[in-house]
């Protein structure tokens, strides 16, 4: 049997979709390996949202050039850098563009593009505690720093209520215990439908199948994220009280030039309301520094805002200049050193800002998804809440993979640590209504269907 190794850099849904060329290959009869191993095929599925990114996809093609081996590169970088890979690493056998990954398996089989029909979608997301289910592709926002809707289409390629609800059944009776929902713009889900359905439509469908998981969102657009998509998941008990709203940049200024759809205040506005409806959300975002143009006062402005605006989490990246987008030829550029220094600020802020947020749970229970793995510094049993804290814990091997109810002790670094309340399975987030919008008797199930 052919051996295959595949290397994913980037988004959810890059993993997402490596996940299903494993399965598409393995299928086909090859034994999918640690890209560490030899293989006599090798996958690099590449990202190019920063130079950063675009960079490790470049050393990972490095170390895979092997004269025995085959070696595909596909993703956002080679769709978006094609000729220049070809040129660079001629010994490259195959540069696979974003529309025709989903097809490699038929590629890698010399099939030809319709030779058989594709796969679509994933029957075990393997080796993850965390399943992740695509629901869309392409984004239309053209957000002045962004390559994504050059290198993903504009074009909303949204998948069916059907497709997608099968898929999830057919992960939780695999035994997954989480579903995170994933797109490129996850909020625009549904757009492109006929008859169009909405993101809140997909979680209400998807609540009411048999299988009962919990459901993470990942990052939804502020200007996308809708009031009634905040009142279901307030009484919902299976949606997780979790919501990544990146934010970009805290400076109204800033914010208008990197082509945002929102203001500043609006952002206040739903976050108030957010938490008004969910007291327990943890809302996690993403903040850029250094954007052509960044003065310390606009930087100033962010700093200020983040502080008020008590964020769980951030994720801080600097700005990375992409050929091809408006904000490539804005002027003037901030220089790397001083991109260094914001960034630290703001990381020293977001861990700050971590701490607050898991102290206000010392002493309160939560659902805890244990990680198949324990930590390999403590030895202790890992995972996240619904409310996305990291928790260490001391537990038996039978725990992993099963949501536990744990109790927060101690807090450190913006993680917890935690004991058991009680070694059942947990069967529910929060408490369940007797009074859930769909009737146990229209409980849905696709795969009998």
């Amino acid at each position: 049997m052919d051996k295959v190794a595949l290397a994913t850099l980037g988004c959810k849904v890059n993993q997402y979709e490596t996940e299903l060329i494993r399965e598409q290959l393995e299928k086909s009869g090859f034994n999918p390996v640690s890209f560490g191993e030899k293989a006599g095929l090798y996958i690099i599925n590449t990202c190019s949202v920063t130079e950063k990114a675009a960079q490790k996809s470049i050393e990972l093609i490095k170390k895979a050039r092997n004269r025995s081996s085959l070696l595909l590169v596909t993703g956002c970088y080679a769709e978006a850098e094609k000729e220049k890979l070809r040129e660079m690493f001629p010994w490259i056998d195959l540069v696979v563009g974003n529309k025709e990954k989903s097809n490699i398996g038929n590629i890698i089989n010399g099939n030809g593009k319709n030779h058989q029909e594709k796969q679509t979608y994933i029957g075990n997301f393997n080796a993850h505690n965390r399943a992740f289910v695509k629901v869309e592709d392409g984004c239309n926002q053209f957000c002045t720093y962004c390559i994504i809707p050059y290198v993903r289409g504009k074009e909303i390629r949204s998948r069916s209520l059907s497709e997608v609800l099968r898929e999830i059944e057919n992960l939780a009776e695999q035994g997954f215990k989480e579903i995170v929902l994933t797109g490129i713009n996850l909020g625009l889900y549904g757009t492109d439908l006929n008859p169009q359905v909405k993101l809140v439509n997909l979680l209400k469908k998807a609540e009411c199948l048999k299988e009962k998981i919990r459901i993470r969102l990942s990052s939804l657009e502020p200007h996308l994220l809708s009031v009634e998509l905040i009142d279901f998941m307030a009484q919902s008990s299976w949606i997780c009280p979790h919501l990544h709203l990146p934010l970009q940049s805290g400076d109204a200024e800033i914010l208008k030039r990197m082509g945002r759809r929102y203001t500043l205040e609006e952002y206040s506005r739903l976050l108030r309301k957010v938490r008004e409806k969910i007291p327990s959300v943890a809302i996690t975002s993403d903040v850029m520094v250094g954007f052509p143009g960044e003065e310390e006062s606009n930087f100033s402005n962010t700093y200020r805002f983040l502080q008020e605006m008590k964020f769980s989490r951030l994720h801080i990246f600097r700005f990375s200049p992409r050929k091809g987008t408006r904000a490539y030829s804005i002027k003037p550029r901030i220089g790397e050193k001083v991109k260094k220094e914001r960034s630290k600020l703001l990381r020293d802020l977001g861990n700050k800002l971590s701490q607050d947020f898991t102290s206000q749970f010392l002493g309160k229970t939560l659902t805890v998804l244990v990680e198949n793995r324990r930590d390999p510094e403590c030895g202790s049993l890992v995972g996240y809440t619904e409310n996305y804290i990291r928790v260490f814990f001391q537990g038996e091997e039978k725990l992993k993979n099963r949501l536990v109810r744990v109790r927060l002790i101690e807090v450190k670094d913006g993680t917890a640590l935690g004991e058991i309340v009680n070694t059942r399975s947990s069967t529910s987030l929060r408490a369940r209504s007797l009074a859930c919008h769909c009737e146990r008797s229209e409980a849905i199930s696709i795969s009998s269907g």
